[in-house]
């Protein structure tokens, strides 16, 4: 009986023994393979398809390399913000308990625990963010947050959560102060300068190569707040240099796109989206079309529309439709062309959602029927596209006596200060600021004085006159009822805090 008891020990020892070994060979790792690596590549320039097939034969390789789940859950986030299709969205969902759980059995003492986490919650904020799931999307970026900042904190060197801490700190750092109570109660905080600051450090030095997707994020965050809140020829400077596969990458081919058209280089950004890859294995990313027909409009190009037309005749998201049509719509009136001006105005009403300010602003023009000053709308135009002697030569075409409205006179008197400010006309641009902040009353729905206050500002600040500066950033709290207060007022705080 002892003997039998005694084997029977032995053999549980054994057992046990046996098992420790069975679950370190079986424990869950994350490594970027060469295959991972190379799907990555695919990932960054949008061939979806190609790194999906690659991950998937990693996959019966290696069942417990936690880094393909990962880089699976990125494959479908883009998929799902570039086709902006709701049913993407929701064939994905069920995929994302399975996938936090797997990288979850990552060592609890790796600096990827925690990041992978990490990034995954982030990358659902934004998808739910962009399908109108806010509520969802908040608690996601709040776990995002959280998790990056922790792993940070433990391992400060390890740039992958430098770049989300610092996306975090800078965007929240660009809340207005009267919603800084939000962040109070969510246990979150932001600082401007200080996240800016973690997003160039994670440039200094050599970046790991199997980083390429963190890197090409850190690109985007980096480029979109200098062009928004920092100085936009460094902004244009910096995505110039870090765009150069915009040949064969269709991420680079937006950024670069679009930075472009924001800094005074609108043709380099058609250029770049007419020659953009359109090859089978890259997504669609109709958007592409949207800022062609943009940017070609900004510039009077006679088939501009045609960009735009295809746009939404393929576009199954809601995100831009709005303005989409609206730029449809304006591409016919500045043609003469009344009957299809009036059929694309209705479109823009009916298709679309009007969640954002941009889509609320379009909804009230087309319902209210504003009529749009045909020279004044060219000048608005050349101006967005950065041709600038081009819309002072047009809006000089017009006689402001025989504007008929408030609004016109409004808005002529604005784009012409906005035209001759980016000239450093500056003398000249203030007179006509002057003149819309004279005449538009504080409870006015225009965006056009607060938008003069705080262009103003800018004006003044640079000639060195803080105080007059600070007395035009201030005004922009007046304007509560405008369209864009809040974005607006954004600008004007932190100029604010600098003139302290």
């Amino acid at each position: 009986m002892i003997c039998i008891k005694g084997a029977r020990l032995v053999f549980t020892l054994v057992l046990l023994f046996l098992c420790q070994f069975v679950e370190a060979d079986t424990q869950h790792h994350f490594y970027f393979s060469p295959v991972c690596i190379e799907a990555q590549k695919h990932i960054a320039a949008l061939r979806l398809n190609k790194a999906k097939q690659m991950l998937s034969a990693e996959k019966k390789l290696h069942p417990d390399n936690v880094a393909i789940p990962f880089l699976e859950n990125y494959i479908d986030y883009y998929r799902t913000i570039t086709s902006q299709d709701y049913s993407d969205f929701k064939k994905i969902e069920q995929f994302k308990d399975a996938r936090l759980k797997a990288v979850r059995k990552i060592s609890t003492s790796s600096p990827y625990y925690l990041y992978a986490q990490s990034e995954m919650y982030l990358q659902w904020g934004f998808m739910k963010s962009f399908n109108q799931e806010y509520l969802g999307a908040m608690l996601d970026f709040r776990i995002a947050y959280q998790l990056a900042k922790e792993n940070f904190e433990k391992y400060p060197d390890f740039k992958p959560s430098m770049k989300t801490v610092g996306m975090f700190r800078t965007l929240l750092g660009t809340i207005p102060n009267n919603y800084k109570w939000v962040l109070g109660v969510t246990g979150l905080s932001g600082d401007f300068d200080n996240g800016m600051q973690l997003l160039q450090r994670y440039f200094r030095g050599d970046t790991h190569q199997e980083f390429i997707l963190d890197k090409q994020n850190t690109e985007f965050y980096y480029t979109l707040f200098m062009l928004n809140f920092g100085d936009k020829q460094k902004a244009w400077a910096f995505c110039n240099e870090h765009t150069m596969d915009h040949n064969s990458n269709l991420l680079s081919v937006y950024l670069r796109a679009y930075t472009a058209s924001k800094t005074g280089n609108n043709d380099e950004a058609i250029q770049v989206l007419q020659h953009r890859p359109k090859f089978s294995d890259y997504e669609p990313f109709y958007a592409l079309d949207y800022y062609l027909g943009v940017f070609k409009l900004n510039r009077l190009d006679d088939n501009a529309e045609q960009s735009l037309k295809r746009f939404v005749s393929f576009y199954k998201g809601k995100l831009y439709m709005k303005d989409a049509y609206r730029r449809i719509s304006w591409y016919y009136l500045l043609k003469n062309d009344l009957d299809k001006f009036k059929i694309y105005r209705e479109l823009s009403k009916r298709y679309g959602t009007a969640n954002s300010e941009e889509d609320k602003n379009i909804l009230r023009e087309s319902e209210l029927g504003f009529t749009n000053d045909l020279v004044i709308l060219k000048a608005r135009l050349l101006f967005d596209g950065g041709y600038f002697q081009r819309a002072e030569e047009t809006i000089k075409q017009r006689n402001p006596d025989q504007l008929k409205t408030d609004y016109q006179k409004l808005e002529y008197n604005y784009r012409y200060a906005r035209i001759l400010h980016e000239q450093n006309k500056y003398n000249k641009a203030i007179d006509y600021y002057n003149y819309v902040i004279k005449n538009a009353p504080l409870n006015t729905t225009y965006y056009f004085a607060p938008y003069a206050c705080l262009h103003m500002g800018y004006i003044y600040q640079k000639m060195g006159f803080g105080q007059i500066a600070k007395s035009h950033f201030s005004r922009v709290e007046l304007y509560t009822k405008a369209e864009y207060h809040e974005s607006i007022k954004v600008k004007s705080n932190k100029e604010l805090q600098k003139l302290k």
